[in-house]
């Protein structure tokens, strides 16, 4: 009875080493998870947030990505990472410039277990 525990504990471990050893692989070629800048349109560099997950590209002026840090951290990391920019605002438009790159919005939405960011420039 022992010895057959101790095998299906084994495979348990197996089955959970080899789960970990995938996400992994799935992480590593997602270099968003990895990066702290997102290459947009024109080759303009992007801030997001580390260990941010690049789930989808609406558009040509959005990116959407995942994290699972809190929402005030991201907040925290957004806002300082937006106060190097210049608030613009006219009738037609608004938002944040820094040279060529203009940021309209940087939204983070709480989803439960997971973060979204979406960023409209």
């Amino acid at each position: 009875m022992k010895k057959q525990l101790l095998i299906v504990l084994g495979i348990l471990v197996g089955l959970i080493i080899v789960s970990f050893a995938i996400l992994f692989i799935v992480l590593l070629n997602n270099k968003t998870f990895f990066k702290t800048t997102y290459i947009g349109v024109d080759n303009q560099e992007i801030f997001i947030p580390k260990y941010s997950y690049f789930k989808e590209e609406c558009c040509m002026t959005a990116a959407t990505f995942i994290s699972l840090k809190s929402k005030y951290t991201l907040d925290k990391e957004i806002d300082n990472y937006l106060s190097g920019f210049h608030f613009y605002e006219n009738d037609e438009t608004y938002g944040y410039e820094k040279g060529d790159l203009f940021i309209q919005s940087y939204i983070v939405e709480e989803k439960g277990l997971y973060r979204k960011i979406i960023i409209t420039y």
